[in-house]
């Protein structure tokens, strides 16, 4: 997973730089044809410089894009991700089996010995010495965030973002009961600073750094059929409980009616939170194109590969014999999805430069430490109001 993970990353560079050494062909041979060249220059300057739906990225990226000094921007995005099923690796596994059958733990074990008995180079796995008492059925997770951006200079930006977290889930038993579990609340709230590095015509590159702080709950509870209140698992928690560093690295260009980009963030755990565990580092990296099909609305196409890895410690008061997902090593994997999104720009009237947009997209590969629940679908919106 790691190698088609770099393979991504490599294609999305290659895509860009590809655009960005790509010259106009053709030369003007008479006056008459010099002069269709000049207006058609005219127009495509114009159209590059003035406000355009597919200025921002698509709804599903946070990423920079040029303000001016003293400007102030107030964003509004929201993520719902459905998810169903179980994967274990890239096989898809049943309730029966998850929950009657003993499941091989995802950490490899080198056992000693000849190759002919299983020696140090054949890889194994072992059996869990427990069956799972029940298993997430499907599960609905929603993030609302709300983002304060302000232009420190017309290179640099200042953010802050507050994120509110929703989490549902079904869950089913051994004896094929359901019963629904959730949990929200604030999360994990974060400060970032943006530098545009250099800008070439119509080409940018950013560097962002940031912070986030454990804002969020690690500690949520609900109700469970004759078990009474207990602690949801780790991957419903609002929270990471620790200090997370948020590095990352944008290119993004544009030309007559194309712009695109190239995103790679990562959120990186700084050590144990007050329950004796940290959650798994996280590695993004997309790419997207966009096309402007009139001033005030563009299309986009975009991958994002996503991966992360499995939980450092555990939480003593989450068995993981009762769910797979409260195991800490049933929590990582890589997932890689197409999206399809649009743009609008409100060009006139009091909400002039206000932009929104949607996209939604759907996995083509995952591959997870299971059981573990697969995403199915996933929706994006965003709206951007900017007060100069």
């Amino acid at each position: 997973m790691f190698y088609t993970l770099k393979f991504l990353i490599l294609l999305s560079v290659f895509f860009c730089f590809g655009f960005l050494t790509a010259q106009e062909k053709g030369t003007v041979k008479n006056s008459h044809e010099h002069h269709h060249v000049e207006t058609d220059s005219k127009n495509e300057t114009s159209h590059l410089h003035e406000e355009r739906a597919d200025q921002v990225a698509p709804a599903g990226v946070m990423a920079p894009h040029p303000h001016k000094k003293g400007s102030w921007i107030f964003d509004f995005r929201s993520m719902t991700m459905q998810m169903s099923g179980l994967l274990m690796g890239d096989k898809s596994i049943g309730g029966l089996e998850a929950l009657w059958f003993p499941q091989f733990d995802p950490t490899v074990a080198m056992p000693s010995g000849s190759l002919l008995t299983g020696g140090p180079s054949v890889p194994q796995t072992s059996l869990n010495d427990y069956r799972y008492m029940s298993i997430p059925k499907s599960m609905t997770m929603e993030m609302y965030m709300a983002n304060v951006m302000y232009g420190l200079t017309d290179d640099t930006m200042l953010m802050f973002m507050l994120p509110i977290v929703k989490n549902t889930m079904v869950m089913e038993t051994s004896n094929f009961d359901r019963s629904n579990m959730s949990s929200g609340g604030v999360g994990d709230i974060s400060f970032s600073i943006t530098h545009r590095l250099f800008k070439r015509e119509n080409h940018d590159f950013f560097l962002n750094f940031g912070v986030s702080l454990p804002t969020g709950s690690i500690d949520e509870s609900d109700w469970m059929p004759m078990m009474g209140k207990q602690k949801v698992p780790y991957n419903m928690q609002p929270g990471t409980g620790t200090v997370n560093y948020l590095p990352g690295v944008t290119y993004t260009g544009k030309s007559d009616r194309l712009s695109w980009g190239f995103n790679s963030s990562a959120n990186l755990k700084s050590s144990k939170n007050q329950n004796n565990y940290r959650f798994g580092n996280r590695y993004e990296t997309t790419s997207w194109i966009a096309y402007s099909l009139v001033q005030w609305m563009s299309f986009s196409a975009r991958v994002q590969s996503t991966l992360v890895e499995n939980l450092r410690g555990r939480d003593s008061s989450l068995d993981p014999k009762m769910d797979p997902q409260n195991d800490p090593n049933r929590q990582g994997g890589i997932r890689t999805e197409a999206f399809l999104g649009v743009n609008f720009l409100i060009n006139g009237g009091p909400f002039r430069g206000t932009k929104f947009g949607i996209e939604a997209g759907k996995p083509f590969h995952q591959h997870l430490n299971g059981p573990q629940m697969a995403a199915q679908s996933t929706v994006n919106l965003f709206a951007s109001f900017q007060i100069e």
